[in-house]
């Protein structure tokens, strides 16, 4: 994987250089990061490092309704994130499919590139890839609509749930479209016009659908593989929703679309997430895994020995990186571990902005002791949720 990462990478420096040669001499050297399924390119260790994190939390979601094999890429995708000058493509994102069987994503990386629509390019790059690594070049063209803009709306409300509401109140003022436009409809690469694709709303709302009808797992995880496969799954979830009562009358897949819909619009949804999830993700936004690597040498670090490279470039974007997803996922931690999110994006903040090593070692015991509170408060309370 290494040796294939070096060649695509030289690959990408010299078309880079080619497109804009005088304005790349002005730029920083190329950073990426990698991890089993993208690999992310730029200019900036931040962006780098943000585009990693969001992609890899992107792979996890998207791992829920893929085969865990199937998603083992034999290589990752490359994520190129080009500022304007280098950007030698229409749309906000373009998606290629190269003769060796790689699926590559240029990200026009501009400040009009959102996160939702960043979230899109990583999902769309994602299927595209298990698509055609599964079920060969014709069906990664035949990519159906559908799972593309359900998983793009699931992964950013991951990290923005408080949307839900205004994706809740879009939806009821909005009239519902006919399933079989939205079953139908195919995406095709690369997506120049957003518009014509099916509402990002009614993906999402069929997927949470099967999910909420109790569906066997498995099942809802083939119809989803069926259309990355660019199959019709109509009649395939017309059977799955039929009674297994002998004398029940047939329904009709639009009937129970529709009602489906009034019935998920008239609930309340949550908008935090569970404890364990809560602990174990900010658990690993705080911890250093794997080396960071430099230019120079490979550093290994903790948030106890971090303050000694903090003037270092690459370590500030990096800090800055991690700090920026904290803030986009605040609003979703579960309450218990509201206090050590909050007190490590005050030490993220120390790291970045303080000068003197007593505040920072300050602010890496109030967080260590916030985190231990949690952690003893989610073992009480599932001690007394279990007792009932």
């Amino acid at each position: 994987m290494h040796c294939a990462y070096v060649g695509r990478l030289l690959i990408l420096c010299l078309a880079i250089w080619m497109t804009g040669a005088p304005v790349l001499r002005a730029e920083s050297s190329l950073r990426s990061r990698s991890n089993p399924y993208f690999e992310v390119v730029g200019f900036h260790l931040r962006s780098v490092t943000f585009v990693h994190d969001l992609s890899l939390f992107t792979a996890e979601i998207a791992e829920r309704y893929l085969e865990r094999e199937g998603i083992a890429f034999p290589r990752p995708i490359l994520v190129s994130l080009r500022p304007e000058p280098h950007a030698n493509f229409e749309g906000d994102y373009r998606i290629r499919i190269e003769q060796r069987g790689m699926v590559e994503l240029d990200i026009r990386w501009e400040d009009s590139m959102t996160l939702e629509l960043t979230c899109r390019a990583l999902c769309e790059a994602l299927l595209t890839q298990y698509a055609l690594y599964n079920h060969g070049h014709e069906a990664a063209t035949m990519l159906r609509s559908w799972p593309v803009e359900a998983l793009t709306q699931e992964v950013y409300l991951g990290l923005r749930p408080a949307e839900m509401v205004d994706l809740i109140n879009g939806t009821r003022g909005q009239e519902v479209p006919a399933l079989t436009v939205i079953l139908e409809s195919s995406l095709r690469t690369p997506p120049v016009a957003h518009s014509n694709a099916v509402d990002f709303n009614a993906a999402y709302w069929l997927l949470n659908l099967i999910k909420s009808e109790g569906i066997d797992r498995r099942i809802l995880r083939s119809l989803f593989q069926q259309a990355v496969a660019g199959i019709d799954v109509e009649d395939a979830l017309t059977s799955v929703i039929q009674s297994v009562e002998p004398t029940a009358e047939p329904v009709a897949l639009e009937t129970w679309w529709r009602a489906g819909m009034n019935s998920m619009l008239d609930r309340r949804y949550e908008a935090v997430e569970a404890m364990e999830a809560s602990r174990v993700w900010l658990a690993s936004l705080a911890q250093f895994n794997s080396p960071l690597q430099l230019e120079s040498e490979e550093l290994r670090l903790n948030l106890r020995t971090v303050w000694t490279q903090r003037n270092r470039p690459e370590i500030r974007e990096w800090v800055q990186a991690r700090y920026d997803i904290l803030r986009l996922r605040m609003a979703r931690i579960n309450p218990a571990y509201y206090n050590p999110a909050h007190s490590l994006g005050l030490l993220f903040e120390a790291l970045l902005y303080d000068e003197s090593p007593h505040q920072y070692l300050h602010a890496l015991t109030i967080y260590l002791s916030d985190w231990e509170d949690a952690q003893d408060m989610q073992e009480i309370v599932e001690k007394r949720l279990g007792s009932k």
